[in-house]
């Protein structure tokens, strides 16, 4: 399970989102898939099948597919220091 780092600012930029980190200090360039993971954390922790399961909904698309496309991401938003391992019970967003 995630959440969203304390202070992660994120915004549009052409066609992707710009987000920065205060634990890195840094600006990260996103695609529209970390984007939306993070606009779902600004809501509470969520695990990984939980976030795929809303994108899904919102996207009419595969809960499983939209995993498999989400798995490239958590990586990537962990070391930006964009989200944080979380030990808060999952919020329900839906």
């Amino acid at each position: 399970m995630y959440k969203l780092a304390d202070g992660v600012r994120v915004e549009p930029l052409g066609g992707n989102w710009a987000a920065f980190s205060p634990l890195s200090g840094e600006t990260q360039l996103l695609n529209t898939e970390a984007s939306a993971v993070l606009e779902l954390l600004a809501d509470g922790a969520m695990g990984e099948a939980q976030i795929a399961q809303n994108l899904a909904r919102e996207s009419g698309n595969d809960p499983a597919e939209v995993g498999e496309a989400l798995r490239h991401v958590w990586g990537q938003l962990l070391a930006a220091g964009l989200i944080e391992p979380s030990t808060l019970p999952e919020h329900n967003a839906g």
